[in-house]
């Protein structure tokens, strides 16, 4: 099967973007839009510095580890983290989704380090 064609990485990616997209939908709806206290600053960048970078990291070296590594890693963060740079932030917070999309390709590459490969019976090992 094709790399491009496995399920499991699209769905990892689905819910990258639905973290990037759901998280400060719910601190806005939690903080309010019109009340911009210190509290909610804190918040989005409590979320920025260790939510999102989180979220990738384990999704990427999951996705990893159960499929392997996937070039998908390198571009997929930074699209993703555009819409809510539009919505949520300013456009000071694009580069956040580039060290969004370093972080998951270094993961991915590690995490692929542990999966494994399978063997064909059909022919014998060389010794």
């Amino acid at each position: 099967m094709q790399r491009w064609k496995r399920h499991g990485t699209w769905a990892r990616l689905g819910a990258l973007f639905a973290c990037y997209l759901l998280l400060p939908a719910l601190m806005t709806a939690a903080i309010g839009l019109g009340n911009a206290s210190d509290l909610g600053m804190v918040a989005f960048i409590l979320m920025l510095f260790i939510a999102f970078p989180l979220a990738t990291i384990v999704l990427a070296a999951w996705d990893a580890v159960t499929e392997g590594f996937t070039v998908l890693w390198t571009v997929m963060p930074i699209v993703f983290f555009v819409v809510p740079t539009v919505i949520f932030f300013n456009e000071s917070a694009l580069i956040y989704g580039a060290i969004y999309s370093l972080l998951a390709v270094t993961a991915n590459k590690i995490g692929s380090l542990f999966h494994s490969k399978s063997h064909s019976t059909n022919s014998p090992r060389e010794s």
